[in-house]
C-alpha cells in the first residue's frame, strides 16, 4: 500500500517524529479554524457537560433563586378523573381562573389547548376569562403552530377552534436540540410575513401591561422592542430582547424542592387556599403569573431538560418567563473566544515538552481537563457564561494522545502496520479482536451459530431492474441485514452475490450466541418486511428470501495468501446452514431453525417439527423446526398443534392418516408444507419404505 511505502520511510518518520511543534500547530490550528468557521464540532458534549454543571448547581444550593411571582397549578390526573364530562373539566377550568385571579394573581396562562366541545361547553371559561379582564387580569390560552397532516402546510391549533380566536394567546411550540434535549427557547415565532409570542413572553407581556399588537415593535433585523416601567414604578423605559433561540436557565427540576424551585399549587390545595384566604380577605397570590398544565402519567408533553427527564414541557415556558423577569440568561460564548481558547493550547503544548515520561504527560493532561472543567463550571454558576473549555479538553486530549503516539513511534508504527493489515478483513467485530490478540489469528475450533439469508428470484430481479438497480436492491438488503447482525454483536461473512452469512460465538465465546442469532434473525426479518413496501411494483411480487439458523463447531481464523487475507469460516456447518436455508423455499417458509440450534435457546419460542431429512451428500439428518415470527399466521399455534399430530402419524408410518390431516391444512390454513407433506405421504403409501424411521432422504440438494 502506498500509504505503508510511506511510513516505512526513515527520512519521512523524521520529519514529524523529531519535533511536536508540527503536529501541535496544526491540530491547534485546524480546530480553531473548524471552531471559528462551522461552531464546535463536538457542541452536544458541550451541552452536556453544561447540564451537568446546572444539575451541581442545584443540588449544591447555588442555583440562583426563582422568581415567587411564578406559580404552577397542575391538574393531575387524580383531579381528572373526579371530572368524567368535558363540561366538568370545563367548569373547573372556569374555577381555577375565578380562584387564581380573587386570590390576586395577575396573569393566569394555561399550557393546554382547549379544542374539544362546543360554544356552550366553553362557555363558563370564556365568561371567567371575561370576568378577569373586566378586573385587569389576564388569562393567556395556548397555541401552537403545527405542519397540517394534509398538506404540510403551517396550521394553527387553537383554543376553542369552533368561535372566534380568543386573545391573548401565546405559542407553546419548543423545539428540541439534536440530541432530544430541551435546552433552547424561542421567544417568539415567525408565522408568514409577522411575529407571534411565546406562552413565556405573552405572560411576561401581559403581567407588565404590554400590548403585543400595539407595544411590540421591531427595530432592527433580530431584535424585538419594547416599552415597561421600570424597577422604580414610576418612569418608562425601552426593553429590547433577541429575536434567537435563548438557552434556559433551568434553576430546579420539575419536582425540585428550595428557593430554585416554583411553587406549585394541584387543584385541591389552589381550593383550600382560595377558601382559607377568603376568610380572612386575603390574596396570597397578589401580582402572581399562573401557568397551569395538565400533569400526570399520560397527561401533557414531558421531554428531557438540561436537568432531569421526563419533565411538563411547561417547566419551559416557567423557566423562559422567569429569565425574563430576572433578565437572568445563559450566555454561550462567541465563536472567537472558543477559537482563542483552542489556540491557547498551544502554550500548554510547549510545558508538555518538558514531561519526557508517560505518566508525568498523562498527570499533566489530566489536571489541565479538571481545570478546564472546574472554570467552566465557575463561569457558568457565577457569571452565567457558558464557554467553549469542553471543546478546548478535547483538542487538549487529542494533543496529548498524538504526542504519545509520536513519542512511541516504533508501537506506534506497528499497529498502523497491524491496522492496514486487518483492513483486509471486513467485520469490526474481528477486526477489534485481532488487534487485541493477535495470536487469534492462527485457525481454531468453536462452537459457533450461523445465521443465513438468500434472495428469491435473484435472475429475475436483476433481469428487472438492470445491473443498477439490482446493485441498488441489494445494497439496501444488506445494510437492512448488517444492522440487526451487528445489534446483537455478531460477526459477518463476506456478501457473496445475493446471500448474507453471518455467526456468533467466534471469535470470543459467547454463552448466549444462540439467543443473539435468534433474535437478530427476528430483526432481520421485521427489517426486510419494512423494507418491502418501499420497493418498486414491479420488484415487490418477486421479492422473498429464507433465512437459517443452525448450530455446530467449526474452524474459524486466517484463510488465504501472503497478497490477500480473510478472517472466516471453513466446515461442514456452513454447507449444512446453506441446505437448511434453501430448504426454506422448499417447504414454503420464511424461517427455519434445526434442532441443533433450538436447543441452545435460552427461552425457545412456539414452534412445528417440520421434517426430518437426510440431505444430499450428508450422513447426519436434520430436525427443521418452522419458528413463530412476527409475520407467522395469526394461528400459528393452532396450525402447529395440528401439523405436529399429522407428523406424528407421519412419523410411525401411518400415512393415510399422516395425509389426510395434512391435507386439511392444505385446504383449510393454506399451509404450503402441510401441502408438500401430503404429497410426500401418497408417494409413502404408494411405495412404503423399508425399515421407516420418520426420516426422509432428499433427492436434490
Amino acid at each position: 500500500m502506498a500509504g505503508n511505502s510511506v511510513l516505512t520511510n526513515p527520512a519521512d518518520e523524521r520529519i514529524w517524529l523529531r519535533s511536536p511543534w508540527p503536529l501541535l500547530l496544526a491540530i491547534c490550528g485546524l480546530a480553531a479554524l473548524w471552531v471559528l468557521v462551522a461552531g464546535s464540532p463536538v457542541e452536544p458534549l458541550e451541552m452536556r457537560w453544561f447540564g451537568q454543571v446546572l444539575r451541581w448547581r442545584y443540588e449544591h444550593g447555588l442555583a440562583p433563586p426563582a422568581d415567587p411571582s411564578i406559580v404552577h397549578v397542575d391538574v393531575t390526573r387524580e383531579a381528572l378523573e373526579k371530572l368524567p364530562t368535558l363540561e366538568l373539566e370545563y367548569q373547573n377550568v372556569a374555577t381555577i381562573i375565578r380562584e387564581a385571579t380573587e386570590l390576586g394573581a395577575r396573569v393566569v396562562a394555561f399550557d393546554v389547548v382547549f379544542g374539544r366541545g362546543d360554544q356552550a361547553m366553553a362557555d363558563p371559561i370564556l365568561k371567567a376569562a371575561e370576568r378577569a379582564k373586566a378586573d385587569s387580569r389576564s388569562v393567556i390560552f395556548a397555541e401552537a403552530l403545527l405542519p397540517s397532516a394534509d398538506n404540510g402546510k403551517e396550521e394553527r391549533i387553537r383554543s376553542f377552534p369552533f368561535r372566534n380566536r380568543v386573545t391573548p394567546a401565546g405559542l407553546i411550540n419548543v423545539q428540541a436540540d439534536s440530541d432530544g434535549v430541551l435546552r433552547h427557547y424561542d421567544y417568539v415565532y415567525r408565522s408568514g410575513d409577522k411575529y407571534e409570542p411565546s406562552l413565556g413572553l405573552a405572560c411576561y407581556l401581559a403581567w407588565r401591561d404590554v400590548d403585543w399588537e400595539k407595544g411590540v415593535t421591531f427595530p432592527r433585523p433580530g431584535f424585538m422592542r419594547w416599552e415597561e416601567i421600570a424597577g422604580d414604578f414610576t418612569t418608562i423605559e425601552p426593553r429590547e430582547v433577541n429575536l434567537a433561540p435563548v438557552l434556559l436557565n433551568y434553576r430546579s427540576p420539575w419536582a425540585g424542592s428550595g428557593p430554585a424551585a416554583f411553587r406549585h399549587y394541584n387543584v385541591s390545595q389552589l381550593s383550600e387556599l382560595y377558601e382559607t384566604s377568603r376568610k380572612i380577605n386575603a390574596q396570597p397570590l397578589t401580582n402572581a403569573i399562573i401557568l397551569v398544565s395538565y400533569y400526570g402519567s399520560g397527561l401533557g408533553d414531558v421531554g428531557t431538560t438540561s436537568l432531569a427527564a421526563n419533565q411538563p414541557r411547561v417547566l419551559l415556558h416557567s423557566t423562559a418567563l422567569d429569565d425574563l423577569m430576572q433578565r437572568n440568561w445563559l450566555r454561550r460564548s462567541p465563536r472567537w473566544v472558543d477559537a482563542l481558547a483552542i489556540l491557547s493550547l498551544i502554550l500548554f503544548g510547549a510545558i508538555a515538552r518538558l514531561f519526557r515520561r508517560t505518566l508525568p504527560l498523562l498527570l499533566f493532561w489530566i489536571a489541565l481537563v479538571a481545570l478546564a472543567g472546574v472554570l467552566s463550571a465557575v463561569f457558568i454558576i457565577k457569571a452565567g457564561w457558558v464557554p467553549g473549555l469542553v471543546s478546548a479538553s478535547v483538542v487538549w486530549s487529542l494533543v496529548t494522545f498524538v504526542e504519545l503516539g509520536r513519542r512511541q513511534s516504533y508501537e506506534f508504527m506497528q499497529r498502523l502496520k497491524l491496522r492496514a493489515t486487518m483492513g483486509l478483513y471486513f467485520s469490526p467485530h474481528i477486526m477489534e479482536h485481532v488487534l487485541k490478540n493477535p495470536g487469534s489469528m492462527e485457525p481454531q475450533e468453536a462452537e459457533l451459530t450461523l445465521l443465513l439469508t438468500d434472495l428469491r428470484n435473484s435472475t429475475s430481479i436483476a433481469e428487472t431492474l438492470g445491473p443498477g438497480g439490482t446493485f441498488q436492491l441489494l445494497n439496501q438488503v444488506f445494510e437492512t441485514q448488517t444492522k440487526a447482525i451487528m445489534a446483537e454483536d455478531g460477526s459477518m461473512e463476506h456478501f457473496l452475490g445475493d446471500q448474507f452469512l453471518s455467526y456468533w460465538g467466534a471469535p470470543d465465546p459467547q454463552p448466549d450466541a444462540t439467543d443473539r442469532a435468534f433474535r437478530a434473525a427476528l430483526s432481520l426479518i421485521e427489517g426486510m418486511e419494512e423494507l418491502r413496501p418501499r420497493l418498486d411494483p414491479k420488484v415487490k411480487t418477486l421479492f422473498g428470501y429464507g433465512v437459517a439458523l443452525h448450530s455446530g463447531s467449526a474452524l474459524i481464523g486466517n484463510k488465504g495468501s501472503a497478497q490477500r487475507l480473510d478472517y472466516g469460516l471453513v466446515g461442514d456447518l456452513i454447507n449444512s446452514a446453506a441446505r437448511v436455508e434453501s430448504l426454506t423455499k422448499h417447504y414454503g417458509v420464511l424461517f427455519l431453525i434445526t434442532r441443533e440450534a433450538f436447543a441452545k435457546l435460552s427461552a425457545p419460542a412456539l414452534i412445528r417439527l417440520v421434517d426430518k431429512v437426510l440431505v444430499k451428500g450428508k450422513t447426519l439428518p436434520l430436525e427443521l423446526l418452522d419458528v413463530r415470527h412476527p409475520f407467522s399466521p395469526d394461528n400459528f399455534e393452532k396450525i402447529a398443534q395440528q401439523y405436529n399430530s399429522a407428523f406424528a402419524a407421519y412419523e410411525q408410518g401411518d400415512f393415510a392418516a399422516a395425509e389426510e390431516r395434512f391435507a386439511v391444512l392444505r385446504d383449510v390454513e393454506r399451509d404450503k408444507p402441510s401441502a408438500l407433506m401430503e404429497e410426500r405421504c401418497q408417494e409413502l403409501r404408494a411405495d412404503p419404505p423399508k425399515d421407516w424411521n420418520g426420516i426422509y432422504e432428499l433427492k436434490t440438494k
